[in-house]
């Protein structure tokens, strides 16, 4: 299992921080707060990750971070993604707040 949230990871990050929909919710976040991202709700799920998250029952986290192991421009604001099950299995993305 901790091999397939290694491959998926990544395409989950990038397709959640380009969905409209998932960067309104992310951005609207308090400090600490933390957003599931879950096989349990597939319709919400973007297109190119729905199937690897419902066959395989995965879920993820987001959460903003201001501090990263990545470079990333400054101005953006930093997503942290991980796996729930594997905490230590995590992605980032750099995203323009300015961009919903």
């Amino acid at each position: 299992m901790k091999a397939i949230y290694e491959r998926t990871i990544s395409d989950v990050a990038m397709e959640i921080s380009i969905a409209r929909e998932w960067r309104r919710k992310i951005f609207r976040l308090k400090e600490n707060d933390v957003l599931e991202i879950s096989f349990e709700n597939p319709l919400h799920l973007p297109d190119c990750v729905r199937e690897d998250m419902v066959v395989n029952k995965l879920t993820f986290y987001v959460k903003i971070v201001k501090d990263c192991p990545e470079e990333f421009d400054e101005g953006l604001i930093i997503f942290k993604f991980w796996a729930k099950e594997y905490p230590e299995i995590c992605s980032y993305s750099g995203n323009n707040p300015d961009v919903l």
